[in-house]
């Protein structure tokens, strides 16, 4: 099954303040972190329904799933998304030793 992937305002905000700290440091990860992020969006347009829940879950209304994804020195990002049908709302991206999200 095949779903669409939509990004909310407040994870477009999250992934630009993830690239500019980054940049500020190594412009070169900041590009490969992103590479990792889309190949991460690509893996939920794919299959989204095959990750677990998130310690966030407990919070919201609505379930909310997390896709884990690394960068190449191997710190750990987390996508949070809900699943709306065939729909993929991602509502943030959190970063190593980000506290989690609350309601």
């Amino acid at each position: 099954m095949s779903f669409s992937v939509e990004i909310s305002d407040q994870a477009h905000a999250d992934v630009q303040i993830i690239y500019d700290y980054i940049a500020e440091r190594a412009p070169a990860g900041a590009r490969r972190w992103y590479e990792a992020y889309q190949a991460a969006l690509d893996k939920l347009e794919a299959n989204a329904n095959r990750h677990p829940l998130a310690p966030e879950s407990n919070y919201f209304p609505d379930e909310v799933r997390q896709l884990l994804f690394k960068t190449r020195r191997g710190h750990r990002y987390r996508i949070l998304y809900s699943l709306f049908g065939s729909r993929v709302v991602v509502l943030h991206v959190r970063g190593p030793g980000q506290e989690f999200v609350r309601a």
